[in-house]
């Protein structure tokens, strides 16, 4: 049997990955000298009432070598073959921690997969695998497929308010100065793994507009197989945008809420799209 194993930046749905029967590995976050397990004692609701009443920022920590060791081992001992897909390594040490974990252990049963993004696009990555298992491929069938599909993944999200990602260090402090002196949202991508600076609207509207022009064009261009609005805690406004979405370009749209990891750099009051194109 072929076991899933993923990280917390997935923000799986939970009945999705019990009927999978899936491994999240989490990641932590600090606010002062109290650390939080990310899906086990901190919930996004919780996260962002301290990100909005704790004076300082927290920090971001990967999971170690040992808690990879941990998810892995017992799968291993019951005979079973991993793929283990998680964030970018280009954002976070996560995916060499289990690349050194795989290499105690046995790396001809565990594959790694870099999804060079985070969120959403994990979980796309998880369904593929899932599909695939059912369908009876190999270990190296399910890998090979699961990493042709990565060129495919897009992601696009834009901030309210850009001090997360500068303290946060995914904006250097002279781009933060600039950026709140003329009042920017800036529009960020993960390409190649790192983020990257797409857009700099100066209105929360404008931004937006240049989102959904985004989607238009790929669903135009590429075709979109899965489409997911992301957000923190403005709910209400991404669900509008998402059935913004589904008029322009006719395809379901997903919601998912990212919780304290991601939301460390993106804040409370963001949107994000995450995009599995049916063309590369």
């Amino acid at each position: 049997m072929i076991r899933i194993v993923t990280d917390s930046t997935s923000y799986m749905d939970e009945d999705f990955r019990r009927e999978n029967n899936i491994v999240v590995v989490p990641l932590k976050v600090r606010f002062g000298d109290k650390t939080y397990i990310e899906g086990v004692n901190i919930t996004p609701d919780e996260f962002y009432e301290k990100l909005e009443s704790e004076k300082t920022l927290p920090k971001t920590s990967q999971p170690s070598i040992q808690d990879f060791i941990s998810a892995y081992k017992p799968i291993l001992e019951n005979g079973d073959e991993i793929i283990s897909i998680h964030i970018s390594s280009g954002l976070s040490g996560t995916f060499n921690a289990a690349r050194m974990a795989a290499e105690q252990l046995d790396p001809s049963k565990i594959k790694l997969v870099d999804s060079k993004h985070t969120s959403m696009i994990l979980c796309f990555l998880a369904e593929h695998a899932v599909s695939e298992i059912k369908k009876g491929k190999s270990l190296e069938e399910v890998y090979q497929s699961t990493l042709a599909l990565v060129p495919k993944m897009i992601t696009r999200f834009t901030f309210w308010d850009i001090k997360y990602l500068v303290q946060g260090g995914r904006l250097s402090k002279a781009e933060g100065i600039i950026g709140s002196i003329l009042s920017i949202k800036p529009i960020l991508s993960f390409t190649n793994g790192v983020v990257k600076t797409e857009a700099t609207p100066r209105t929360w509207k404008r931004a937006l507009r240049k989102l959904a022009e985004y989607v238009k064009e790929i669903y135009e261009t590429r075709g979109i197989e899965k489409l997911g609005v992301i957000y923190g805690t403005n709910k209400a406004e991404a669900q509008e945008f998402a059935n913004r979405l589904k008029e322009m370009v006719n395809t379901e749209v997903r919601m998912q809420q990212l919780g304290a990891v991601v939301g460390t750099y993106a804040g409370p009051r963001w949107i994000g799209i995450g995009i599995q194109a049916e063309r590369d």
